[in-house]
């Protein structure tokens, strides 16, 4: 089961920004989408939509670790308004199939979808 202050981040109307970081040879990468891109699936997993993400997916495809900075500034954190989730994880990139199919139908731009199966989230805020 995810945390239930990421599920609270994911699904909170204001949106927030997502970093994800890759390993490749040539050291760390970093791209950025937004939360209400992500959808998570019954089984736990995170559908983030591509339509770039050509290096993240190259990365991926030689070492499927990834790390995700999850935030948003009106979700209750710790002390204060404001918190953050560090996801950990594994990837792989989706290009056809049921899961696929409904992500292209609400982001007609992807041309992928990343999937990452969570194996930490800890809160950081």
């Amino acid at each position: 089961m995810l945390n239930e202050k990421l599920l609270e981040i994911l699904s909170h109307p204001v949106d927030g920004a997502v970093s994800i970081m890759t390993n490749g040879a040539d050291g760390p990468h970093l791209v950025n989408t937004w939360n209400s891109y992500i959808e998570v699936t019954p089984d736990d997993k995170l559908l983030i939509p591509a339509y770039g993400f050509l290096r993240t997916e190259k990365n991926i495809t030689a070492n499927n670790e990834v790390t995700l900075s999850i935030a948003n500034r009106e979700v209750e954190g710790y002390r204060a308004k404001g918190t953050g989730v560090i996801v950990k994880g594994s990837a792989r990139f989706i290009k056809s199939g049921e899961d696929f199919d409904r992500m292209k139908k609400k982001f007609d731009w992807a041309r992928a979808v990343m999937e990452v199966t969570v194996t930490s989230a800890k809160q950081t805020l």
